[in-house]
């Protein structure tokens, strides 16, 4: 069995990601005025550089929102990075990512084919769904429709058996997608770019690599190497074991 993160596995979404969060909190205005190209090109460098050091560090939508504090363009690690999202009023936090979910949803439907091509899959990425013999599902902190769209405007939905959607618990997605099928950890194998989530997974005996393609820090660089965590490079894609 071949268990996937999406974003930053399986895709590049970072403009898309950048577009909803950046209009989380005006989501219908920004829906009924412009379409998901003229939404990206009109975000500003500065929000850009805090969203591009704030996506390391995020593993669910609603870290993204970080970025919508200034403090977050240089952010100096992981606890600077908690820090913030621990300031972060809850109802403010539920309300941005209900905005931007509800963002994400109408762009998807109004403008279908433009938001479609915001993602962009990895090299290499297509050859391995394809060509997997086992069954292999996603499991992401994105939603499931938006996930399934994705995969079938690039022709792999039927390459994916299921889709474990606005996931928070990885582990125990991944304990539960092993069961259905009547395995073990052992017969899974992980991929994610979140170091956290690899190491989680990887405690319940599947093996867990991290993809190295995807977003982390220095930080989790050097956790790695002290974890022993196994990293995936893009050009081993093509040899990752079926």
């Amino acid at each position: 069995m071949l268990i996937l993160d999406f974003d930053g596995v399986v895709c590049d979404a970072f403009e898309e990601c950048a577009v909803v969060t950046r209009h989380a909190g005006d989501a219908a205005a920004a829906t009924a005025a412009k379409s998901p190209a003229e939404l990206a090109a009109g975000l500003a460098p500065a929000f850009l550089d805090r969203f591009r050091a704030v996506r390391r560090h995020s593993r669910l939508l609603d870290h993204f929102m970080v970025a919508l504090d200034p403090r977050s363009e240089r952010l100096g690690g992981q606890e600077e990075f908690d820090a913030i999202f621990s300031a972060i009023p809850d109802e403010r936090r539920e309300r941005l990512v209900a905005g931007a979910t509800a963002l994400r949803a109408e762009l998807r439907r109004r403008h279908r084919a433009e938001w479609l091509g915001m993602h962009r899959l990895y090299p290499g990425v297509r050859g391995l769904l394809e060509r997997h013999a086992g069954r292999v599902s996603i499991v992401t902190a994105k939603d499931e429709t938006s996930v399934r769209e994705i995969l079938a405007h690039h022709g792999l939905g039927g390459a994916v058996v299921s889709v474990v959607g606005e996931c928070a618990d990885k582990r125990a997605a991944v304990l539960e997608l092993v069961a259905e099928d009547g395995l073990r950890p052992e017969h899974a194998t992980f991929v994610d770019d979140n170091l956290r989530n690899a190491l989680q997974v990887r405690d319940t005996g599947a093996r867990a690599l991290w993809a190295y393609w995807g977003y982390h820090t220095a930080d989790d660089v050097r956790k790695s190497l002290r974890r022993r965590v196994a990293r995936l490079y893009l050009p081993e894609l093509a040899g990752l074991s079926a």
